[in-house]
């Protein structure tokens, strides 16, 4: 896997839940707004993650679009240990998000899909018309 070249956040934002709310709320709305902003657009980030060689494939889901698109996917979750994922965008684009580094936001599309590693919080975000497919690795 490709090591980390993350930038430090400088000053990183910091919630009292009993009185400002769930921050995880606080940053999806964040993401949301720079994502209407076209921010992407013209910044695109795409994953550069490989799997490991001795994989093979088990399973996929079946052909997804923006109004079939199983609601788990478009909120935090994780792979199983062992269990790897192949984010396919047959059309349009999506983005995606690791929770643990949510400013951080990858262009997924057909030339571009993305490697979900086993046991790390993530979820896709739509920005549009698109069909995609999750390929299984073990």
């Amino acid at each position: 896997m490709k090591k980390c070249d993350c930038q430090e956040v400088k000053e990183p934002v910091i919630l009292n839940p009993d009185t400002e709310g769930n921050a995880d709320e606080v940053i999806y709305e964040q993401i949301r707004e720079k994502i209407e902003d076209g921010f992407f657009e013209d910044n695109p980030v795409y994953d550069k993650n490989s799997f490991p060689p001795e994989l093979k494939k088990k399973n996929e889901t079946p052909i997804m679009n923006e109004k079939t698109i199983f609601a788990d996917i478009l909120k935090a979750h994780k792979l199983p240990e062992g269990k790897f994922g192949l984010l396919r965008v047959l059309s349009g684009k999506v983005n995606f998000i690791w929770e643990e580094d949510p400013e951080i936001i990858y262009t997924v599309d057909s030339e571009h899909p993305l490697v979900i590693v086993p046991e790390k919080l993530h979820r896709v975000i739509l920005n549009g018309p698109m069909e995609l497919r999750v390929e299984f690795y073990e």
